[in-house]
């Protein structure tokens, strides 16, 4: 027997074309009509503000040179912002970033000083050693359904303890000139940290925006149970992010390591508030589903100009971690109430009459 069809006027038919018509008139709108992202422009012209703010009080701030320097103490927070990016998309959160930056930097140290593994070698090596780092605090939350501040908060802990426990505490020196060149040279007057910076922003940003993988992302943290419902793997997605926070801390140590053209066993750590911070004003939402790999490159410039700006004003250091709670708590309230904050929302007669 032929299945059964619906005549040309059942309303079911037409129904169906509606919800089809409403679903793609919005979609081509979009295509048609690209939207202003006020929230994201909104970081941008802070970052000008503040930058003109400093040049205004001191000469020296806007010159070619202080320019580059900001750019090069930023890189360190952007490499490792990137990957808490993605880890704050998918409504996670890593704490270990800045112990892994340690423990990666001290381990690649100690190859290549004590048992004479070429520079290149070491590399990879602490990349690897970064990507198995990350990669078990994924499995920690994955398979062990852990919560990730407490899985983190963990590994933090492990990790720093490993650093420490490879050299007895101790720093390595003599760092091979090869290796620093790699990684803290220039390249027609550019630093090779800032290249470095603006190859992994543009791989992230493909990988975000223009693969399935990065769909999976957004939609893992938009909401587990539909991204879940729809055929997406969460578990491998988040291993893979925490994996890719591993790497990107790694990388990061391997850049202090070359900056101070030495290894220590802490190194990575003052690097975790600030990385994080760098995401969050950059636009990461915290609750999921929400991040901008630009938008953490500016926040790690606005970090890198706030410090910058205060020694060439001499104003104490201490002032600095200050001067960054503010502005990280300034982010946020801006972004909660772009989006509705519950604070600032009216309350309807029915509920006032309900509280009263």
């Amino acid at each position: 027997m032929s299945q059964p069809t619906l005549p040309k006027n059942d309303p079911g038919n037409d129904s169906q074309k509606t919800v089809v018509k409403e679903r793609s008139e919005p979609a081509a709108d979009k295509r048609r009509r690209p939207t202003l992202n006020l929230q994201a422009l909104g970081i941008y012209i802070a970052a000008v503000v503040i930058f003109l703010i400093f040049g205004l009080l001191n000469q020296n701030f806007l010159t070619s040179g202080n320019l580059r320097d900001i750019a090069v103490s930023a890189s360190v927070n952007a490499i490792i912002g990137l990957g808490i990016t993605f880890v704050i998309i998918t409504g996670g959160i890593d704490l270990s970033v800045g112990s892994i930056a340690s423990f990666v930097g001290i381990a690649t140290a100690t190859l290549m000083v004590n048992a004479g593994t070429s520079p290149i070698f070491s590399l990879f090596a602490g990349i690897a050693l970064g990507l198995v780092c990350g990669a078990i605090n994924g499995l920690l939350i994955t398979k062990l359904k852990l919560p990730p501040f407490i899985a983190t908060l963990g590994t933090m802990s492990i990790y720093q303890g490993f650093a420490y426990v490879v050299t007895d505490g101790k720093p390595v020196y003599n760092i091979p000139k090869d290796f620093v060149f790699m990684l803290n040279s220039y390249v027609a007057g550019i630093p090779v940290a800032v290249i470095l910076v603006a190859v992994l922003a543009v791989l992230c940003w493909l990988l975000l925006r223009r693969t399935v993988f990065g769909q999976n992302v957004i939609a893992t943290g938009g909401s587990e149970e539909t991204a879940w419902l729809s055929g997406v793997r969460v578990d491998r997605v988040k291993i893979a992010v925490y994996a890719l926070s591993g790497v990107l801390a790694g990388i990061g140590g391997l850049v202090i390591v070359a900056r101070i053209n030495a290894a220590q066993t802490d190194a990575g750590s003052p690097y975790l508030l600030t990385a994080i911070a760098s995401a969050v004003i950059g636009g990461a939402n915290l609750m999921g589903g929400e991040g901008r790999i630009a938008g953490t490159l500016v926040g790690a410039l606005i970090l890198g100009a706030l410090t910058n700006g205060l020694v060439l004003l001499n104003v104490p250091s201490f002032y600095e971690q200050i001067v960054t709670g503010l502005v990280v708590v300034i982010a946020v309230a801006l972004d909660q109430t772009s989006k509705g904050w519950p604070l600032f929302k009216k309350k309807s007669p029915q509920k006032k009459e309900a509280a009263a």
